[in-house]
């Protein structure tokens, strides 16, 4: 009983693809259910003599036209020509067959 409840808390009760919680120090949180999702996360950084913000993660979340959906992480580094995306999570949340994976990860760095 206790493992049927855990699951309906947890379930989509709407049409959102994705979710972030962000939680910002004392500047405060944000969370929101959404259909896609791009976050850039900047640091501070010290280049030629000035300091910048440099963003050095993004994480691009979007469903493909099959209806699969996929969170890429990417890092970008200012002395590299491309960026390089360090993962790919993928899920098939409308495949109701079995024998499908929850989540597929693929973290081989490729250049984009």
């Amino acid at each position: 009983m206790e493992q049927e409840m855990e699951t309906d808390v947890l379930s989509v009760k709407d049409d959102r693809k994705f979710e972030v919680h962000c939680h910002a120090g004392d500047t405060g949180k944000f969370c929101v259910g959404t259909q896609s999702l791009s976050v850039k996360i900047g640091q501070r950084v010290r280049r030629d003599g000035n300091e910048e913000i440099w963003h050095s993660v993004l994480i691009q979340c979007k469903e493909a036209e099959d209806g699969s959906l996929a969170v890429n992480v990417i890092v970008c580094h200012f002395d590299w020509d491309e960026p390089r995306q360090i993962a790919s999570i993928q899920s098939v949340p409308n495949h109701k067959g079995d024998g499908v994976p929850a989540l597929i990860c693929d973290l081989e760095q490729k250049d984009l």
